[in-house]
């Protein structure tokens, strides 16, 4: 059942609105719900829960695991809301090491949706960790998913992540909008088909915050903007800020050691003295909570 979905969107929604639900699949071993807080996305996606199962076939020795999330607005996943939100992204950290993977808490595995476009139907992305983010990978045997009202979710063979059916795992679940919403709000949820398996105990922290900026535009006299981002595989981050023009230092912030989730956006304001104008840049470095410093990220700003 799970297999005959295998790239095929087309007929899915109508099955998922029939009543086709990962908590659903026959020979479901282990079921573990996660709860997150309703109300903290504004009107966009809010993601309220995030419910993972074990579960085994006939004839399956590899077993799957299903992931499946909520949302309080009743509106389908699969094609966005019309104003950019786009649809969910579930993360897997085979190894529960968030020092190892991605950035985003260590995961390698990210599981997500691409919408329907033109003619052609929608169908899911199956994406491997390469550095600090992901680069497609093709799309396993086994992969299903779910696109429905209030619910989106996938569902795969343990194989395919790399992990034995009673393997744990760290999971997050995100969404891509104009206000993301993560599950948890920071770090991961551990999930252990094996009831009672306590996660790894990590060693030191050794891997440096990574950081990325974002070109910035201000007027004078107002306030500017300047965005970036902090990814750290343990979720917080130092950050310190930087503005120059040419080689003149203009301003310093520094912002002290706080959860930073690597899905969102970093911002600070920064008030543009009213007879300033013209090109100028600003620089950003994070440290760690164990004092590891990411390298210097540059971006412009410019000021009319």
């Amino acid at each position: 059942m799970r297999r005959q979905y295998r790239r095929s969107l087309r007929g899915f929604v109508a099955c998922a609105v029939a009543g086709l639900v990962l908590a659903g699949v026959a020979g479901a071993d282990t079921q573990t719900s996660f709860v997150d807080p309703t109300g903290d996305a504004g009107s966009s996606f809010d993601i309220t829960g995030l419910r993972v199962s074990s579960y085994h076939s006939a004839g399956d020795s590899n077993g799957g695991v299903g992931l499946e999330v909520t949302v309080t607005h009743n509106r389908f996943w699969c094609g966005g809301d019309g104003d950019g939100d786009l649809p969910l992204i579930i993360a897997i950290d085979t190894d529960q090491n968030p020092d190892t993977g991605s950035a985003f808490y260590g995961t390698e595995v990210e599981l997500s949706f691409s919408p329907p476009a033109n003619a052609r139907g929608g169908e899911p992305v199956f994406r491997r960790a390469s550095g600090w983010g992901f680069k497609g990978a093709g799309i396993p045997v086994g992969l299903g998913w779910e696109c429905g009202p209030s619910v989106g979710g996938y569902f795969i063979d343990t194989a395919a992540l790399g992990i034995t059916p009673t393997s744990g795992f760290d999971v997050v679940a995100a969404t891509v909008s104009r206000h993301t919403d993560t599950a948890p709000d920071i770090g991961t949820f551990n999930y252990q088909p094996v009831a009672g398996t306590p996660s790894p105990k990590l060693g030191p922290d050794t891997r440096a915050p990574h950081v990325v900026t974002y070109a910035a535009q201000a007027v004078h006299g107002e306030l500017a903007a300047l965005t970036y981002r902090a990814l750290d595989g343990r979720g917080k981050t130092a950050d310190t800020i930087r503005i120059y023009r040419g080689k003149r230092l203009l301003k310093t912030i520094r912002r002290p050691l706080r959860d930073s989730n690597p899905f969102m956006l970093s911002h600070v304001a920064w008030r543009v003295p009213r007879t300033l104008r013209g090109h100028l840049r600003f620089s950003v470095r994070s440290a760690d909570a164990a004092g590891n410093k990411s390298h210097v990220r540059w971006a412009s700003l410019s000021i009319r």
